[in-house]
């Protein structure tokens, strides 16, 4: 049986690269954070499906909720690093990296009182060097690859394993988002916008798809339940759509993603 893998990435709505060119980055401490009430609806609707998740936390929204942080592990929730400033790894110097990396574990693992296992890059901007330096400061497993997608931010990968749970090194994984056969393409399939754009039974369709042959990650962000956050008009057409479409759907498509499928962490698996 596929393992069905679900996974939160924990940033609030101005974290968003697609709304970056039209907020000042200086100015985060000052947006209203409203993750505190989308992360709670997320963890009550979990709670009422039974299920338990991996939170892959923001370190500067570890930094502002610490409280969250502590909600989302004593619910029982695998928590797992997501750096601290949502910079786009390619973009920034190894030892920045590093730096940023090492910041989010020590807010996270006090929390946590455990080594934190897992880790996402924002906007899934995974680098072959920046899996060595996950490896080499302790980590266990990345989830940030779609192999052979096309996304003008997703990072790249030299991995001999098509499997989703691909070993890289003796002791680090690579657990692959899941990828969609078409006729002339391979679609992303592990949630987020394409979960938000397409209609809830198409999804559900590609998915069973999809676990008939390999295992599944599924992942969203607390601000995709969150239709009342304030607008960003002064960014590019395609990033409004983006970010902004069917967000007033969501939770109800996801309350239904888990009566349909039964999920649970991405850390027991690897």
């Amino acid at each position: 049986m596929s393992k069905m893998m679900l996974s939160f990435d924990v940033e609030d709505w101005f974290h968003s690269h697609n709304l970056r060119g039209g907020l000042d980055r200086n100015k985060w401490d000052e947006y209203e954070l409203r993750v505190q009430r989308t992360t709670g609806r997320i963890l009550d609707l979990l709670d009422r499906h039974n299920t338990k998740a991996t939170f892959f936390v923001l370190g500067h929204i570890a930094d502002r909720a610490p409280e969250l942080v502590a909600e989302i592990d004593d619910r029982g929730h695998e928590l797992a690093s997501h750096g601290y400033n949502h910079e786009l790894l390619y973009e920034q110097e190894q030892s920045t990296v590093r730096s940023d990396i090492s910041r989010s574990l020590e807010l996270l693992e006090p929390i946590a009182g455990q080594k934190i296992r897992g880790y996402r890059a924002p906007s899934f901007t995974i680098t072959n060097w920046a899996i060595d330096i996950l490896d080499d400061l302790g980590f266990e497993y990345d989830s940030s690859y779609f192999p052979a997608a096309t996304h003008d931010r997703y990072g790249d990968l030299n991995l001999e394993s098509s499997e989703t749970i691909a070993p890289v090194y003796d002791r680090f994984t690579e657990v692959q988002l899941p990828l969609l056969d078409a006729k002339l393409t391979q679609i992303p399939w592990a949630g987020g916008g394409y979960f938000r754009f397409l209609p809830y039974e198409a999804y559900r369709r590609g998915l069973k798809r999809i676990r008939r042959s390999r295992d599944c990650v599924f992942y969203l962000h607390p601000w995709e339940i969150d239709p009342d956050q304030p607008r960003v008009s002064d960014v590019k057409y395609q990033y409004r759509i983006r970010h902004y479409t069917n967000l007033e759907s969501t939770e109800r498509k996801l309350e239904q993603l888990l009566s349909d499928f039964d999920w649970e962490p991405i850390g027991g698996n690897v």
